[in-house]
């Protein structure tokens, strides 16, 4: 028997869950030297007057780039202005999550399942949604579940406007994701043309007219290099990033890792399942042995899961190679959607294992899911934006099951269901406190305000952002290898180049040059060379594994005045394991050899 209506509060425990968390990671969520350097910069200078795009470079939507630079003039450089706009971001998403979710899942199952996709993705290091690596993506997704949550809220003018907004937001933001909203509404819409219209056609033509207008004047070539149109070949840089996330560039043991996460929670059901039907069979006799047959297997689960979270000493190496449960996440909503689309061809709705979720809707939660395929974990930045969806369906669909199943098993099974899902959460915020509040931690006061960071890296920016701040001339500018925008914005200097990142496979050769030359036209005052590793590229060298031209320019044209960090020593390579910031500045011009005359 399904609940009918949410325990009252129970609607606002996703909310509590997410508040708490926010409490407990508060100031913590920056990753300084990935990502987070083009996201402060590319804004900043947008604000400053300089053309995205054509000045720019930026492979992704304006609007965010366009909602920073709002941030920026109102505010000046803030980190906590920007965060607040991550955490409106943030806000609208869960919201609208947690809507579809009341709309799917009957009961307290539904906040539950929110909680649940907070707890599990929201604040992931590094690259959460309180200060994510991706601005742009954040918007889209919160902008696609807002589209999801406007549209199957009943047919109406004005919720076809709501859900045009969103998707033209998402286009905004990321194309390609814009374009899979599109798909989603109109795969719901595909019987209401008038409705299709207005939700879809509409912001589609209005993105393109605002596409047009802001990229008039470039080159087609230098938008597919430098800007949106990256998408027409993407860089080599995001092949690897997303063959990373999605478990694609090790598959056989992503595929050995699904297959322990499965046998997991083959074992957690089985416990459910005898749970069930023991509690069926004692209340043949009393309702208080039922009772104590539900608990028994509440109370094995929970001893289950502190065995994996607290394992002993012994035991710890050999539960290590255990992946996170949510890996098995995104496979299922591809097997939802299979299913979904084998009842609509047999016509056997009453079959689907999620029927009260649109078909729109199943289809992008599997498309998210299908970004982290092999990989889903406990680690940003794509898993806090592609998995909270995900794993709503999950839950849904998990739930729907054990309501089917009960009759055969016994009633208490969705009831132990639903505990066992509790059970989870409550291990999952104490481990999301112990990775923001372990010792490490360090905060760091710069002129745009202060952040907590893991100590050696507070430690070496701190020395490294004093350096600098005495070294530089009052409008001197700095650029950095592979990405700089960090120290650029925490001292308020510009940037002569267009580029803020210089990752493996963001340059090809051309590109190589492009830069060198832009090097010896507009040369900076100083060059920070910063040893973090990329996203999906492990330990890659500067200068030998990727832009081996634009590291032996460097070379020879900025020689290095210092470098900070825990082991920090000179000759030391972008690449090697130990972090550290080096500052470069360019060489003394030779003089030349003057003829006198006798």
């Amino acid at each position: 028997m399904r609940e009918a209506a949410p325990v009252k509060g129970a609607v606002l425990l996703p909310w509590s869950v997410f508040l708490g968390l926010l409490f407990v990671s508060w100031n913590r969520w920056i990753e300084p030297f990935v990502d987070s350097g083009r996201e402060l910069m590319v804004p900043r200078r947008v604000a400053l007057g300089e053309r995205l795009y054509a000045a720019i470079h930026f492979h992704h939507g304006p609007l965010a780039p366009w909602a920073g630079a709002g941030v920026e003039t109102l505010t000046g450089p803030s980190f906590a202005a920007r965060t607040v706009l991550a955490l409106a971001i943030a806000a609208a998403g869960l919201e609208a999550l947690r809507r579809l979710a009341l709309r799917w899942i009957p009961g307290t199952g539904g906040p539950l399942a929110v909680s649940l996709a907070v707890a599990v993705a929201f604040f992931l290091r590094p690259g959460g949604w309180a200060f994510p690596f991706s601005f742009d993506t954040a918007i889209a997704v919160a902008s696609l579940t807002g589209a999801l949550a406007v549209s199957v809220g009943g047919l109406s003018r004005w919720r076809e406007i709501g859900t045009a907004a969103c998707l033209l937001a998402a286009l905004l933001s990321r194309p390609e994701l814009g374009a899979a909203g599109l798909a989603a509404v109109a795969i719901d819409a595909r019987r209401r043309r008038s409705s299709l219209i207005l939700s879809a056609v509409v912001p589609l033509a209005a993105a393109a007219a605002i596409y047009a207008a802001i990229s008039a004047g470039i080159p087609h070539e230098r938008l597919v290099a430098d800007g949106w149109l990256a998408l027409q070949h993407p860089p080599r840089a995001f092949q690897n990033v997303y063959r990373s996330f999605a478990g694609l560039d090790v598959p056989g043991l992503r595929a050995t890792q699904m297959a322990l996460a499965v046998i997991v929670l083959a074992l957690a059901g089985c416990v459910l399942v005898l749970g069930a039907a023991a509690a069926r069979l004692a209340r043949r006799f009393s309702d208080t042995g039922g009772r104590i047959a539900d608990g028994a297997a509440v109370v094995a689960l929970a001893g289950f899961a502190a065995l994996f979270q607290f394992p002993p000493d012994s035991l710890a190496p050999s539960l290590s190679l255990f992946p996170p449960l949510v890996r098995v996440v995104p496979p299922f909503c591809a097997a939802l959607l299979a299913a979904r689309l084998w009842t609509v061809l047999r016509r056997r709705e009453p079959a689907d294992p999620v029927p009260d979720v649109s078909d729109g809707a199943l289809f992008l939660g599997a498309l998210f899911g299908a970004r982290l395929f092999l990989a889903a974990g406990y680690s940003g930045p794509y898993n806090a934006f592609f998995l909270p969806l995900p794993i709503v369906l999950s839950v849904a669909a998990l739930l729907r099951a054990s309501e089917r199943a009960a009759p055969a098993i016994g009633p208490s099974l969705p009831r132990l269901v639903r505990a066992a899902l509790a059970v989870f959460l409550a291990f999952r915020v104490p481990a999301v406190w112990a990775s923001y509040r372990g010792p490490g931690w360090e905060e760091l006061e710069t002129r745009a305000g202060s952040l907590v960071l893991p100590a050696h890296e507070a430690k070496t920016s701190r020395l490294a952002l004093a350096d600098l701040d005495d070294r530089l001339p009052p409008r001197g500018t700095v650029t950095g290898f592979p990405e700089a925008g960090f120290f650029e914005y925490a001292l308020g200097r510009s940037n002569p180049l267009p580029l803020e990142q210089f990752w493996p496979g963001h340059l090809d050769a051309a590109g190589e040059e492009r830069v060198i030359a832009l090097l010896r036209a507009r040369p900076p005052d100083a060059i920070v060379m910063i040893n973090a590793l990329a996203v999906g590229e492990g330990q890659r060298v500067f200068g030998k594994d990727y832009s081996p031209r634009l590291a032996a320019f460097v070379d020879s044209e900025f020689a290095p005045v210092a470098i900070y960090g825990p082991n920090a020593r000179n000759g030391a390579r972008i690449g090697e394991p130990d972090f550290f910031v080096e500052i470069r500045v360019r060489r003394p011009a030779p003089i030349a050899d003057v003829e006198v005359d006798p």
